[in-house]
């Protein structure tokens, strides 16, 4: 009965994978756009739950990896942001670190194509508040994969603040909670791994576009928000 349960979780999720459309990415010529309309490219990932009826009684099952030790943690809402210099992220998130950007290429050829392993990430957020110059702002980036994607090398990404900040970081894979087999960090297919941001504020006054980008994939998988910067 396992294995049967095994196989349709199996083919259940590669049929799932198989439906979705690759993760819009972030244009960075976009930053200057005005604020106020919809982004249609903000897209709403969803994890696959299988239902199972065994024996008249329905099962909910979530498909996970094997090389996870862990037990599943659940990560439910959506990612936050609190515009304050002492904001306190959730416990599940991982913690933040002010690690150097690695510049990893990743690149390589597959069907005559430059691809990289983190293609097909999704990357969500929100940002927003009121905050002054000198201010730390905090807010959470939240990566999924649709394969478990291993994190070795491990990426960098990308800040812009406004039209005259831009810093590019590592993200702390390190203390990524799950580990395969070789002990290296990695995201488990459908499950959000969500990242703790920091960034201090700059002194460009006024409204500013705040720009969260995964560094490596063609398309640069990101989302953005709005800020008011006022004076201290």
């Amino acid at each position: 009965m396992t294995d049967l349960i095994d196989e349709r979780l199996t083919a259940a999720a590669r049929r799932w994978q198989a439906e979705q459309q690759p993760p819009p990415g972030v244009p960075l010529d976009r930053l200057d756009e005005p604020s106020g309309r919809p982004r249609p490219w903000r897209a709403v990932v969803a994890a696959a739950v299988v239902v199972v009826v065994i024996g008249g009684v329905v099962t909910a099952l979530a498909a996970r990896s094997h090389d996870d030790p862990r037990p599943l943690t659940t990560t439910t809402g959506t990612p936050t942001n609190q515009a304050t210099p002492h904001h306190n992220l959730r416990a599940f998130d991982v913690p933040w670190r002010d690690l150097p950007a690695g510049h990893p290429d990743v690149r390589h050829r597959e069907h005559g194509q430059v691809v990289t392993p983190f293609d097909r990430v999704s990357a969500t957020g929100t940002i927003s508040g009121q905050v002054h110059p000198g201010d730390t702002l905090t807010f959470t980036a939240v990566l999924q994969s649709p394969t478990r994607l291993v994190l070795d090398p491990c990426p960098d990404f990308n800040v812009a603040f406004g039209k005259h900040y831009w810093h590019t970081w590592q993200l702390n894979c390190r203390q990524v909670p799950f580990r395969d087999r070789q002990g290296r960090p990695f995201i488990p297919a459908f499950r959000d791994v969500r990242f703790a941001m920091k960034v201090t504020v700059p002194d460009d006054l006024g409204e500013q576009k705040v720009l969260w980008t995964l560094d490596g994939p063609q398309q640069m998988p990101g989302f953005y928000g709005l800020v008011q910067v006022t004076a201290g």
